[in-house]
């Protein structure tokens, strides 16, 4: 069955209507409208919310949707982490060339002049982060992780500003 005859069938089985399911889901009444009409495909995180929602397997609710399977197989090939990692690397060497090969900028300078940019792209990368939905994407472990992750990066940030500060208020 496709997952919006599906979806249609497990809403109207628990007397629900489209706003009630929507609420649930934290999402418009309008989306889950495109997915029963087949106009659209729920993201692989609401199809687990919806698995959820319903206590129903994974298996039950996308099993015969073709359509759905092959779009989750094309958005795995086309993952933005890895995206994000490519382009941050390859951004990272060619900074790295042209700082160190051309303009012969020390490591200690390059940190100096670092620390600002870096903590600021960090609090725009989090403000960025839709976090209403962040608990139905990722595992306390991957939190846990990230959080430790977090602090090993920002440590000598932090320390280096600091001291830098003091020893800046201390020169005053």
């Amino acid at each position: 069955m496709e997952i919006g005859k599906q979806l249609q069938f497990q809403r109207k089985q628990r007397n629900m209507s489209q706003e009630d399911l929507a609420r649930k889901l934290n999402i418009s009444r309008q989306s889950i409208s495109k997915w029963e009409s087949g106009a659209a495909l729920p993201s692989f995180a609401n199809v687990i919310a919806i698995s959820e929602l319903f206590d129903i397997s994974l298996d039950e609710l996308i099993k015969g949707d073709t359509t759905l399977m092959e779009k989750f197989e094309h958005d795995s090939k086309i993952n933005k982490a890895l995206l994000i990692t490519i382009v941050g690397i390859v951004l990272a060497l060619v900074a790295f060339i042209i700082s160190s090969g051309i303009f012969h900028i020390s490591e200690s300078k390059l940190n100096d002049w670092l620390i600002l940019p870096t903590t600021i792209s960090f609090v725009a990368f989090a403000w960025s982060i839709k976090w209403k939905n962040i608990d139905k994407i990722i595992s306390k472990w991957t939190v846990i992780l990230g959080i430790i992750w977090l602090a090993l990066v920002m440590w000598p940030n932090v320390y280096s500003f600091w001291t830098g500060f003091v020893t800046g208020f201390n020169n005053h």
